[in-house]
């Protein structure tokens, strides 16, 4: 019997059973892959991230500017038709104490709730990790969530094709693992970074 991927309830099909894709299929543009990630979810966990899942994609993908191309259109277009959604996306959006333009003046960075950002980003390392090794990670893991604004990654297209550049360039993932340690970094749109670092060794 399977399980959900976050919070280990035995599945039931016609009971409690669905299946989550990770990451998010609203990140994507209307002509999705084919080949796009599902893991086992109960219904109460999948329906607590509906919003949530939107609400990243429009921030990201605006961020990201012309890198998210047709997806940047959609998010862009949801912000800007709602006054409320505007002035949360503004209220994010701050001055850098040290990041400077190429003219010497002060980046704007949009600072996330991480109340919010966090926990969406440790569930797309945990369905990954269920997807790669049929397995959820335990409660006592400990996670550890960095973001990277000071840094734009290359562009996917540049590397050649391997595991983890798949959906590329809307998504790109990579691991680096240790015995009770993982490494998780993810990017999106080739324009946001972020590393989930996973620590398994606590008992």
């Amino acid at each position: 019997m399977k399980q959900c991927y976050l919070c280990g309830e035995k599945l039931i099909k016609n009971t409690n059973k669905t299946k989550d894709h990770v990451p998010p299929d609203c990140i994507f543009p209307q002509d999705k892959p084919p080949n796009l990630i599902t893991v086992p979810c109960c219904k109460r966990c999948n329906e607590k991230y509906e919003q949530i899942d939107e609400r990243m994609r429009n921030y990201f993908a605006i961020l990201a500017g012309d890198r998210s191309v047709r997806v940047g259109q959609i998010a862009r277009r949801e912000v800007l038709r709602s006054r409320k959604w505007r002035e949360i996306f503004l209220s994010f959006t701050k001055e850098h104490p040290t990041l400077v333009d190429n003219g010497g003046n002060p980046r704007l960075i949009f600072y996330f709730d991480d109340n919010e950002l966090n926990p969406w980003l440790i569930r797309i390392v945990k369905g990954l990790y269920y997807k790669l090794y049929q397995t959820i990670i335990g409660d006592t893991a400990i996670f550890k969530v960095e973001k990277y604004p000071q840094y734009i990654p290359q562009p996917s297209a540049t590397y050649q094709m391997e595991k983890g550049l798949e959906f590329r360039p809307y998504f790109v993932y990579g691991v680096l693992k240790e015995l009770n340690n993982d490494f998780w970094v993810l990017i999106f749109y080739d324009h946001l970074m972020f590393s989930v670092s996973v620590d398994k060794s606590v008992k």
